[in-house]
């Protein structure tokens, strides 16, 4: 898809999307970006708090009530099985109402995505095969005949003018968003933007949620789309796939949702309204081997704490416990092995 280019007024606001100004609700006028307004002067700041991943260390999570740029449960019916699901700021009651088509594209790509548990241990570098199969499943979605999908840059340009002469002032192009779907054929913005973090380093939430801020800001995605590593998804293979190198794939520091959450709650992504999307083991063909070890590592882990019941010593111990562990890991053994 080709580069577009946002003006300082947008396009289009979210608000007309409804037949009429009365069957808009207020909270959906409360998502339309603050620039909005007749005049072609407009200036913005964006400030976004970030997440220190120092020592790996979570953010314990307080509840804090009716805050809307909070993380929060869905309101909204129909999403496919097998995902944990979030949202800020009604994002998705604003997705199904407001954007139906968008939201049965999503809902069809995410009922097709099958990884298997073969393509976890073999996925790295660059996008893996089944991400890339999810970006394909929402490119060939069409609407009157027109892609609507797709790999997509959005530049901001503002301009100061007096008396009908507009002066250019700044020409800002964002980052590429892996699928940017049109609002519509007859009004392309304001779109949806999902992006999926399947196992990048956490920081590149950063550059999401950034990225995601300043184009709601400017009129230009009414809606971000983060899909990523469940919790469960990424307590179960964190210890059970392993690297080529003798570590495990899946590190507490990558992309996954523990280290999704405490951004947003922080403020990341600003007044975007967000759909969170974690990936649950349910979804990966074959991630019944996968329980089958880490059962057995937790009977090593047992071993381990309880071994004073029936051994005199440690090193008496061990060569059980190291037995235990090495046939467990043995099931699952790096991909290069296989």
């Amino acid at each position: 898809m080709a580069t577009s280019t946002v003006m300082s007024q947008a396009p289009g606001s979210l608000s007309q999307r409804f037949e009429s100004p009365a069957s808009c609700p207020e909270w959906v006028r409360n998502q339309e970006p603050r620039n909005q307004f007749s005049s072609e002067y407009a200036l913005s700041v964006v400030i976004i708090p970030t997440v220190s991943n120092d020592n790996d260390s979570d953010l314990e999570q307080e509840n804090v009530g009716g805050l809307s740029g909070q993380v929060r449960d869905i309101t909204v019916s129909g999403f496919p099985q097998g995902y944990d699901y979030k949202a800020t700021r009604y994002a998705d009651v604003i997705l199904k109402e407001a954007f139906p088509n968008r939201f049965a594209d999503l809902q069809s790509a995410l009922d097709a995505f099958r990884p298997t548990l073969d393509e976890l241990r073999s996925g790295g570098g660059g996008r893996t095969v089944f991400v890339r199969r999810f970006d394909e499943s929402l490119a060939n979605r069409l609407e009157d005949e027109q892609i609507i999908w797709g790999k997509q840059n959005i530049t901001i340009e503002k301009g100061i003018g007096f008396d009908g002469t507009v002066m250019p002032v700044s020409r800002v192009r964002g980052h590429e968003i892996d699928m940017f779907g049109l609002g519509s054929v007859a009004q392309p913005l304001p779109g949806v933007a999902v992006e999926m973090e399947w196992n990048n380093k956490d920081p590149f939430f950063d550059r999401d949620l950034i990225n995601f801020q300043a184009l709601h800001h400017e009129g230009a995605i009414a809606v971000g789309v983060i899909i990523t590593r469940g919790a469960d998804l990424q307590n179960l293979i964190s210890t059970v796939i392993q690297s080529k190198d003798g570590g495990f794939k899946y590190g507490a520091s990558s992309t996954h949702w523990d280290k999704l959450v405490p951004r947003i709650n922080l403020g990341g992504g600003g007044e975007c309204p967000l759909l969170l999307i974690g990936i649950r083991p349910d979804r990966i063909d074959g991630i019944d081997l996968a329980h089958v070890v880490r059962e057995k590592l937790d009977d090593a882990d047992l071993l381990r704490e309880t071994w004073r019941d029936t051994y005199k010593s440690w090193n008496e111990a061990k060569p059980v416990f190291d037995k235990l562990r090495n046939d467990a890991l043995e099931l699952l053994p790096p991909v290069s092995n296989i």
